[in-house]
């Protein structure tokens, strides 16, 4: 048995259940919640003092310490915290004050940063990269300005570690060798770099997954994203909705790379045939991990089975989907269209928000289990009050992920989810479970959102390359 000790389960959950995806989701609920307790209190009380956006919001309130789950609710921000700079400080490079507002929501020390002479979002994460211990990640922005998540490089590799664990074990069989350290090739249907959360995956999934061997990575396209390019799509979103897209000027540095910009979008078609071809004669019969969304995993499946190509892959692949739908619509059988596609029989899904570090893995009940370090809250979508823990109650879903360091791990989403606090799900496993019917309120109420996405970022680089094409200055 593992080392069971507090700082072990808050710190390590790994080793604290023995690498064992079962073990995780079997402690009785009441010997979990109390132990959560523990390291709610422990943890909050080290951001307390350690992040000056807690300790600000926690002074305002009066809060000086937190003894059950909900009061913690007070303290739980919204994702909109992370986008909370003035938009001026990009436009005018003011790297030196963004770097003072990223202090304010990260331990991490942002000192020994440099950002004199930084001219690019790209190269002020770069910065920051090299001289502290975070790894930003910045989304879309899809709805106006984009957001910067202090995410560290210890808990990135340290997520992929948990993914490597639920990819390759099943629920109630002790894990074995080949599921412990599976040789795999990695399909990764996107860009293959960026600051993006989640490009930033593409070096974590290289390390976890092919031990950096290159050969053994397969990105649809090889480009980079780049985040300047990003955030001038986020200011034409907004331009555009205030009927003011004539207002908008482009920066001359970022203006320079229009014609490096225009290549990569002529690339694509080639590069995705390039790819189709890889998926299907290099790596036929080949055990994989591959992921993508609802959406993104349909079309590839759709266009193989239209070239007469099925059953790509080794049965024993990992096949990860998520992220909703989006807004697109699919057929009833969309997920056997992916299966017969890849030829495997399993493909997993999961919940999950860039803001904290945790994904929640769907059971053979389609049911997502919250992670043992996750204290999950259902809000009433109005008041943002805490709903009771028993039951079944529908509202907004908010979470506690107590083993995420780098920033603060309170969090509202905007998704409306579902728990029966009283019932045990069929699978077997102890653990709290969310129904599988998950809505974002956007969706609901017809608004953008800016969540970190992959979906929007196709879409969101191609507007901003076609108004530079038209661009006069």
């Amino acid at each position: 048995m593992g080392n069971r000790t507090l700082d072990t389960f808050m710190n390590d959950p790994i080793a604290y259940f023995d690498a064992s995806i079962t073990k995780m989701h079997m402690i009785p609920r009441d010997g979990l919640e109390s132990l959560q307790r523990e390291a709610m209190r422990t943890r909050v009380a080290q951001h307390r003092a350690s992040i000056e956006m807690v300790k600000n919001l926690a002074d305002r309130l009066g809060i000086d310490e937190v003894q059950e789950f909900d009061d913690v609710v007070p303290l739980l921000f919204a994702h909109t915290a992370f986008k909370s700079y003035p938009a001026a400080l990009l436009d005018n490079k003011r790297f030196d004050l963004m770097t003072k507002w990223l202090q304010k929501h990260t331990p991490h020390d942002l000192s020994q940063v440099p950002t004199e002479g930084l001219d690019s979002i790209e190269a002020w994460i770069e910065a920051l990269d090299e001289h502290s211990n975070l790894r930003p990640i910045t989304s879309s922005g899809t709805t106006g300005t984009i957001s910067i998540i202090p995410k560290d490089k210890h808990g990135g590799h340290y997520a992929m570690r948990l993914w490597r664990l639920f990819l390759f074990q099943e629920f109630f069989k002790e894990p074995k060798e080949e599921d412990l350290n599976p040789v795999v090739d990695v399909i990764w249907p996107q860009f293959a770099d960026g600051k993006l959360g989640h490009l930033r995956m593409v070096g974590l999934l290289k390390n976890e997954f092919t031990g950096n061997d290159e050969s053994r990575f397969h990105p649809l396209y090889n480009a980079s994203i780049n985040t300047d390019l990003m955030f001038l799509a986020s200011k034409l979103r907004a331009a555009a909705s205030r009927g003011e897209l004539d207002r908008v000027k482009i920066d001359p540095k970022l203006l320079e790379k229009k014609e490096e910009f225009e290549q990569l979008e002529a690339n694509r078609p080639a590069e995705l045939q390039r790819f189709f071809e890889r998926m299907t004669n290099e790596l036929r019969g080949k055990r994989v991990f591959m992921t993508g969304t609802y959406a993104l995993m349909h079309e590839i499946a759709k266009e193989g089975l239209a070239r007469g190509v099925k059953h790509v892959f080794a049965k024993n692949s990992a096949i990860l989907t998520g992220g909703g739908l989006k807004g697109h619509v699919l057929p009833e059988n969309y997920m056997e269209t992916i299966k017969e596609f890849m030829g495997v029989d399993r493909i997993q899904e999961g919940y999950g928000m860039s803001e904290i570090s945790a994904m929640h893995w769907a059971c053979p009940e389609d049911k997502y289990h919250v992670l043992p370090f996750v204290i999950p809250y259902l809000l009433d979508p109005e008041t943002s009050e805490a709903l009771p823990r028993k039951g079944k109650q529908t509202g907004r879903a908010a979470f506690y992920d107590f083993v995420n360091v780098s920033h603060w791990g309170g969090i509202i989403s905007g998704d409306e989810i579902t728990i029966d606090w009283d019932s045990k799900c069929p699978c077997g496993l102890e653990s709290v479970a969310i129904e599988h019917s998950i809505m974002r309120y956007s969706e609901k109420e017809g608004v953008e959102d800016d969540r970190i996405t992959c979906n929007a970022t196709q879409e969101v680089h191609d507007e901003a390359v076609n108004f530079m094409r038209e661009y006069e200055g």
